[in-house]
């Protein structure tokens, strides 16, 4: 799930792991700090508190999110297949959130402030299209969610993304705009 090298790595790693099996607010900085055999003082440099791992974890998704809303012009099914790819690579984080209300809590501010709201908003207006009709905007969630929700889904199920799974998502997040399409 992270890509950051060294010991910020190795801890956002691990804390994924325990928040996952014990659940967040069943977590402690010690608990995090034992599984990395270091101290609680030794982790404290890296991370000023459990929440802000938590932000860091939430950092690497929502800045590949973002990503795409400033990735330039692309066809709607470019944007589609890069949800699902995106969604694919942060699925474990999603899995966190998904079964544990704690997490879920925590995160609700959190991906606030970190601008998960403009994100989402941006991509489905991108794919609503200039001007929609009500009909389109419920047509632009719909594939967003065929996207985001199907991945989720196929990689709670199976655990990886295949190419088919991959090429059965994106035709079914198409059909979902096909019927409103300009």
């Amino acid at each position: 799930m992270t890509d950051e090298p060294g010991t910020r790595g190795r801890i956002m790693a691990i804390a994924l792991e325990l928040f996952s099996a014990q659940g967040y607010a069943g977590t402690s900085v010690a608990d995090i700090a034992g599984r990395l055999g270091t101290t609680k003082a030794a982790l404290y440099y890296h991370f000023g508190s459990k929440a802000e791992i938590l932000d860091a974890l939430l950092g690497e998704p929502l800045a590949a999110y973002a990503r795409l809303v400033h990735s330039g012009p692309r066809t709607l099914e470019d944007l589609l297949a890069a949800v699902i790819d995106t969604t694919a690579e942060s699925s474990g984080l999603h899995g966190l959130i998904a079964s544990d209300p704690s997490a879920r809590a925590a995160i609700r501010e959190r991906t606030r402030r970190l601008g998960a709201d403009e994100i989402n908003d941006t991509l489905l207006a991108e794919l609503a299209g200039p001007r929609p009709s009500a009909a389109r905007r419920v047509a632009a969630h719909a594939a967003y969610a065929v996207a985001k929700q199907g991945t989720l889904s196929l990689m709670a199920e199976i655990g990886r993304m295949t190419p088919r799974g991959r090429a059965e998502l994106l035709a079914a997040a198409l059909r979902a705009l096909d019927d409103q399409r300009s």
